[in-house]
């Protein structure tokens, strides 16, 4: 009886061999070489890209020109200007000319008057409160709360929190309402000058 080890497999030609390698490299690149549908569409693909190329390229050289003719206006010297008349004086508008100086009641009195306008205040300073850089005008009608943290110069501010305050001021500020805090102010006037 015959074993397996007894088997011997019969050797195949070289030529068939090479046969069956070619024929399964031409069956690989048949099924993937495209249709001709496929040809069609990527021929169309191309002639759109081409034509889109050529619009662009269109719009490059006009982009292109429209440069060239303002480097061209650039490098043209200006005409001359004609000569200027002197600059009439002109008015400078910082602040109102000083007006004399309102009292306490008289600003209290006409309030909805002076609302947002600046004015120059004078009265006799009542309390002082450090922690919110103000302190209060006294009048007869009321109080006029008086707002100097955000004045020039720093020795003034100094000098005001600092300072028995017994001699009337005159301050300079715009008017506003005061925000509802208890104060008792009828008035608030952010100041932009203070003087003793």
């Amino acid at each position: 009886m015959p074993t397996v080890t007894d088997f011997q497999p019969h050797p195949v030609p070289a030529g068939v061999c090479r046969f069956i390698v070619v024929l399964m490299a031409l069956a690989s690149l048949s099924a993937c070489a495209p249709s001709n549908q496929a040809d069609e569409e990527l021929r169309k693909e191309i002639q759109a890209l081409k034509t889109q190329v050529a619009v662009l390229q269109e719009k490059l050289n006009q982009v292109q020109a429209g440069q060239q003719a303002i480097l061209d206006l650039m490098k043209q010297p200006a005409p001359p200007a004609a000569p200027l008349a002197p600059p009439a004086p002109m008015a400078v508008p910082s602040q109102p000319p000083a007006a004399d100086a309102l009292t306490v009641d008289q600003l209290l009195a006409s309030k909805d008057r002076y609302l947002g306008t600046r004015v120059k205040v004078k009265g006799m300073p009542g309390p002082v409160m450090v922690h919110h850089k103000s302190l209060m005008l006294k009048g007869d009608q009321g109080l006029v709360e008086v707002l100097f943290g955000n004045l020039p110069d720093p020795k003034l501010i100094q000098s005001l929190s600092s300072a028995a305050l017994d001699k009337p001021l005159t301050v300079t500020g715009v008017v506003n309402l005061p925000p509802a805090r208890g104060a008792g102010a009828q008035l608030q006037i952010n100041a932009e000058a203070v003087e003793f």
